[in-house]
């Protein structure tokens, strides 16, 4: 006679493993959708703030300022100073200057409370009036996890980024400006400090010719352009996640008003 066998019966260790395997899934993706919920409201703030920007009239001179173009913007909020923006990529932003407070913006939005994403902000350190400006604008932004505010800079790892996508606008009170990108490059700033980057602000001709050298050799960009002293610059950095303190930077050249691009877009 054949035995019968009895099926054992789950260990009640199993299904309290079983419930706590699915309540971390649960939880992780409720926290999921609520940061892309909380980062698409962002973006809609941002694109409501963007609608407030008057179009430029057709006899606008190069070089005028933009004090009624942005009235709307700088009523609301006079720590603004400008937009920046990336055509196609995500990228357009107010960008905010408030040197009494360095890294405010860090954490708070256009309104001035607290937020995880932020709002892109001129570091503290630049100086941008209508009689004197820096000659390198740094400019700071997260990398969400969802690829919102700066994450799109990291895209610049890939050529055809570059080729697409070589020219960076930043239209301030003071007028408009078009920069060229010239090189883009991810560093520690843990386990590199020897190049800090964001420290280059008002450069002399060593200086400058130091941070162009340093920059264009850490590349992931080979865009062929050399700025000289007397160039204007833009340095945007980010968060870059393949390192514990990493960062991704991209720089651009100002681009004489009216000037195309030189860059070696096929590279």
């Amino acid at each position: 006679m054949a035995k019968h066998v009895r099926s054992r019966r789950p260990s009640p260790l199993y299904w309290l493993a079983l419930f706590f395997f699915a309540l971390v899934f649960l939880v992780s993706g409720g926290l999921l959708l609520h940061r892309l919920w909380q980062d698409s409201r962002v973006q809609a703030d941002f694109e409501t703030l963007e609608q407030q920007i008057l179009p430029a009239p057709a006899d606008t001179a190069a070089g005028a300022d933009n004090t009624d173009r942005f009235a709307a913007i700088t009523a609301m909020n006079p720590d603004f100073i400008g937009w920046i923006s990336i055509e196609d990529t995500g990228v357009s932003f107010p960008v905010m200057y408030s040197p009494d407070r360095p890294d405010f913006y860090l954490r708070h939005n256009f309104s001035g409370e607290y937020s995880d994403s932020g709002t892109p902000y001129l570091d503290a350190a630049c100086t941008l009036t209508d009689q004197q400006r820096s000659n390198n604008l740094i400019i700071y932004g997260h990398n969400m996890k969802t690829g919102t505010i700066f994450g799109p800079l990291t895209e610049y790892k890939k050529p055809e980024t570059y080729r697409d996508h070589p020219i960076v606008r930043l239209d301030t009170l003071y007028g408009d400006g078009a920069y060229e990108v010239f090189a883009a490059f991810a560093i520690d700033v843990v386990e590199d400090p020897d190049f800090a980057y964001n420290t280059y602000v008002d450069m002399d001709e060593a200086a400058f010719a130091s941070f162009v050298s340093q920059v264009k050799a850490r590349s992931d960009v080979d865009s062929g352009i050399t700025p000289v002293y007397g160039d204007e610059l833009l340095t945007l950095s980010t968060c870059e996640y393949s390192s514990p303190n990493g960062r991704y930077v991209v720089c651009a050249r100002r681009l004489a008003d009216g000037a195309e691009g030189t860059g070696d877009l096929d590279s």
